[in-house]
């Protein structure tokens, strides 16, 4: 039996369609049990970022800020990726404002005045990786504010 050049396009669709939505149902799931009780006693703000890295990757995401709120940012990674993940936030002149290397991935902060920030997410390369290939996971970003 032979496929028609048709069908297997479409056969090939669903499944890389299919595969991508259970990557994100198991991001979504991964970011609800482990990633949200940190934001606590924080608020989310209802917006969460969430994709898959692998090793060597790094994703940004540009947020706003409201002056004189407090906020608490989450970046929280799946164990697959270690302990390395960290951020990086800037303000739209590129003027590095945080790094969270070494420091841990949650920032309690306050803006002075409502800005766009960008939130730079760096997943670096594990020196103890024996397979050889990239290791991925999931990394969320998540916001919390105090009400």
């Amino acid at each position: 039996m032979r496929i028609k050049p048709t069908y297997l396009k479409a056969i090939l669709f669903l499944i890389i369609t299919l595969g991508g939505l259970e990557l994100s149902a198991q991001c979504k799931y991964f970011t609800q049990r482990k990633c949200l009780p940190v934001l606590a006693p924080y608020q989310n703000n209802g917006q969460i970022n969430t994709t898959v890295l692998f090793e060597g990757d790094s994703a940004s995401v540009r947020m706003t800020f409201f002056s004189e709120q407090e906020y608490r940012l989450v970046v929280c990674s799946h164990t697959s990726l270690g302990d390395s993940v960290y951020f990086k936030i800037r303000d739209l002149d590129n003027e590095l404002l945080y790094n969270s290397e070494g420091k841990g991935n949650v920032w309690d902060f306050k803006v002075n005045s409502t800005q766009d920030l960008t939130v730079d997410v760096i997943v670096p390369r594990q020196s103890n990786n024996m397979t050889g290939l990239p290791q991925s996971g999931c990394v969320s970003i998540i916001l919390g504010f105090k009400p």
